[in-house]
């Protein structure tokens, strides 16, 4: 046992708690490991006690996780592996993430500044995480029938994200809804609506522009994908979550600033972490989302 996971490349990371685990996790993991023919890897961190850990406590995580690998071995295509690791399981899930296709975890519904100022386990994974990181809120339930919905905006950091969902999308089978959010107030609040509704309609149109050069050349890539640009005037936040009410999957990017100050501040991503109504798929700017080939079956997988 050690500090630092042994993550086989190209894996799912999943991060568990073998006291309580939560099903709504372990289903997408097994969703996830299906449908792309991927190896699932529990990850169970100790965390940072006063106290340490005594051999019989540990002894008895062992045994518990070991229960949870093998029933998760009965429906997973693959072979599935599990650890446990002394330290923090932030530190750990984002130590996996350097060789992980996603890293799938939990979040609870907190209140999101209260999460982020007390350094929740998920927004810290989702700051830092090398792979984009599968955010599978409590209570949040995937529509089985329901669109992928990604958010979209023209920063250059974008665009892992979109090559994210229209992957899912194609995976899945089912059209991609590419949200754009924009916010506009008249200049003037005494201003009647003939004096500014003219100007409103022009940034209209242009938004409009905007969304159809940040979509441009994604269908070429991805012909078999339906795409369904939505503009939508609003904060990005509370626009998201109402495009996802009946969504399997919403996207969203980050641009993975990190410290205390990304963390607190947070992106669209982080914020969204603890509202989100569907499983959230969260994606660095930085990162492969391919996250490298599968390892080839052998024949003990």
């Amino acid at each position: 046992m050690s500090s630092t996971p042994t993550v086989p490349p190209g894996s799912i990371v999943v991060g568990v708690d073998a006291d309580h685990p939560a099903t709504e996790v372990l289903d997408a993991a097994v969703e996830l490991a299906r449908r792309t023919g991927r190896r699932v890897h529990l990850v169970n961190a100790t965390g940072l006690g006063v106290v340490p850990w005594t051999p019989d406590v540990l002894e008895l995580q062992a045994r518990r996780l070991e229960e949870l690998r093998a029933h998760l071995q009965e429906q997973a295509p693959r072979e599935v592996t599990a650890e446990t690791v002394v330290g923090g399981a932030a530190s750990a899930l984002v130590e996996g993430s350097r060789d992980a296709y996603r890293v799938v975890l939990g979040a609870g519904r907190l209140r999101p500044l209260t999460a982020a100022v007390l350094g929740a386990t998920t927004h810290q994974v989702a700051a830092h995480a090398r792979c984009p990181v599968l955010v599978v809120p409590r209570g949040a339930v995937a529509q089985p029938r329901g669109l992928v919905v990604v958010g979209v905006d023209p920063d250059p950091h974008a665009e892992p994200a979109l090559d994210a969902a229209f992957t899912e999308a194609s995976e899945r089978g089912v059209p991609l809804v590419a949200v754009h959010a924009w916010w506009w107030e008249p200049p003037d609040p005494l201003a009647t609506e003939p004096e500014w509704a003219g100007d409103w309609g022009e940034l209209a149109d242009a938004q409009h522009v905007v969304l159809a050069e940040m979509l441009s050349g994604w269908q070429e890539r991805y012909p078999d994908v339906e795409v369904r640009p939505r503009l939508v005037r609003g904060q990005a936040v509370p626009v998201l979550c109402d495009e996802a009410r009946e969504a399997q999957l919403l996207v969203v990017g980050s641009r993975g600033r990190g410290g205390f100050a990304g963390l607190l501040l947070g992106s669209v991503g982080t914020r969204l972490l603890h509202l989100a109504p569907c499983p959230l798929l969260v994606v660095p700017s930085t990162s492969r989302v391919d996250g490298g080939e599968p390892e080839s079956r052998s024949p003990e997988s």
